[in-house]
């Protein structure tokens, strides 16, 4: 489901797998168990899987985004909620599906609950969602420096943000555990800038140097060269064909959070 959403955005590389990352990472220095871990996890990869039902207009327009539009794009949340009421298992994410962009001074969306009502859950992936968000890449900005963006998060502290889980995060970039994540769409994985349009390119896992990527944002077709952990990408002068325009789930990620999938021990 999470790999609809990344279909639908090129723009979004990756975005799914670091937010759920940080949430992981938040998570544990917050003290949650393994079970909400888990969840919190997995809410990380569906936290905007609502965004299927925002027309192409508005979800990949390249620029800000008008009052009216953002309206439209502040109920994927409730497209979110009602997809997963259709899945046996969304209760298990439904909650963070839904609020995650509730601000503990009551000023989010999309019902303005107080912060009482917002589960840490939903108040872990409202903080590392925009760390993500602020940090990357889109086709109107570049991504603020991580130094500017936890500025921005510690700017937030008691009206968008719970100042606890900053502070948290804060500790967290501190003690560096955050660089595997930043820039990246899986371990050891990092985003490449496209040369002709400047958006992100994810790597397809287990590539090596000589293999082909395209840019689903332009189509342009790359040759990928090694260079210490990354790779390169040098223009063929080509574009890709439809078949290799066509989006594909990355497997990666999805069987790391099954293999993560605490047993049942009641039914």
């Amino acid at each position: 489901m999470s790999s609809m959403v990344e279909a639908r955005d090129a723009y979004t590389g990756g975005h799914l797998w670091r937010v759920a990352q940080y949430a992981k990472l938040l998570g544990a220095k917050a003290g949650l168990s393994d079970d909400e871990l888990f969840r919190l996890t997995l809410g990380g990869f569906l936290h905007d899987v609502g965004k299927v039902g925002i027309p192409d207009r508005i979800l990949l327009k390249n620029g800000p985004l008008t009052e009216e539009e953002f309206e439209t794009m502040k109920t994927h949340p409730l497209i979110g909620r009602d997809l997963l009421r259709q899945h046996p298992l969304g209760e298990l994410v439904i909650e963070v599906v839904t609020y995650h962009h509730e601000w503990i001074d009551g000023d989010g969306y999309p019902e303005g609950i107080p912060a009482g009502e917002i589960s840490i859950l939903s108040r872990i992936i409202g903080v590392v969602d925009v760390f993500d968000a602020v940090t990357s890449a889109r086709p109107y900005h570049r991504g603020m420096p991580v130094e500017k963006a936890l500025s921005f998060l510690e700017a937030g502290k008691a009206t968008q943000f719970d100042p606890k889980l900053v502070e948290a995060f804060l500790s967290l970039a501190a003690e560096d555990k955050l660089r595997h994540v930043v820039g990246h769409s899986h371990e050891d994985r990092p985003l490449l800038e496209c040369p002709a349009c400047g958006p992100v390119i994810a790597v397809p896992g287990r590539s090596k140097s000589g293999d082909s990527v395209v840019c689903r944002s332009c189509t342009g077709k790359f040759r990928l060269h090694a260079e210490a952990d990354t790779f390169v990408p040098e223009m063929t002068g080509e574009h890709g064909s439809p078949e290799e325009l066509r989006p594909r789930p990355d497997m990666d990620p999805i069987e790391d959070v099954l293999a993560a999938a605490p047993s049942c021990v009641s039914c």
